[in-house]
């Protein structure tokens, strides 16, 4: 289902429902007897391009056994359960970052304008904690013997200073 939003970009919409995947017993009690008692609908984002929007209209279905009263959802299985996004956008996300070495900013920019995505940099760089290997390095540095006149600390802010001396720096001090 395609519907035309702002600035040209459809917006395509895919209905999902647990409701399709009935399940057979009860977890609890392994009971045939069940129905079902509630729902919920949610919007899950997917990967779009820069002229469709796509978005999930998923429809958790909550389900109740006859006789123990246990109360109970099925893991539908495309979409993990208390998810805001599909996998894929995860994937994406942190494909680009760990193994093609994007920084998350320019991730979460392509994410927003490309495949218009709403997310956050901080969601970002959560996903990318969570699958990295954040105390892994390449080269072992431990048994490497410092420069002469080492003072013992290291700075790795990412900053850069200019070598050449700029124009406006070229003025007297006041």
């Amino acid at each position: 289902m395609k519907e035309n939003v702002d600035d040209g970009i459809e917006l395509e919409i895919r209905e999902c429902s647990d409701a399709d995947f009935f399940p057979e017993q009860c977890p609890q009690c392994k009971s045939s007897h069940i129905k079902r008692l509630s729902y919920r609908v949610r919007e899950i984002q997917d990967l779009g391009t820069p002229r469709i929007c796509r978005r999930i209209h998923y429809e958790r279905v909550y389900f109740q056994c006859t006789e123990c009263k246990e109360i109970f959802t099925i893991e539908h299985p495309l979409i993990p359960i208390g998810t805001r996004f599909m996998p894929g956008v995860k994937e994406y996300a942190i494909t680009r970052v760990l193994k093609k070495g994007d920084s998350i900013r320019r991730v979460w920019q392509d994410l927003k304008e490309l495949h218009l995505v709403k997310v956050s940099k901080s969601t970002v760089q959560r996903w990318v904690n969570e699958h990295g290997n954040r105390n892994y390095l390449p080269i072992d540095l431990s048994e490497e013997t410092p420069p002469p006149n080492f003072s013992g600390f290291l700075s790795l802010d990412g900053t850069f200073k200019s070598v050449k001396v700029k124009k406006n720096d070229l003025s007297p001090a006041r």
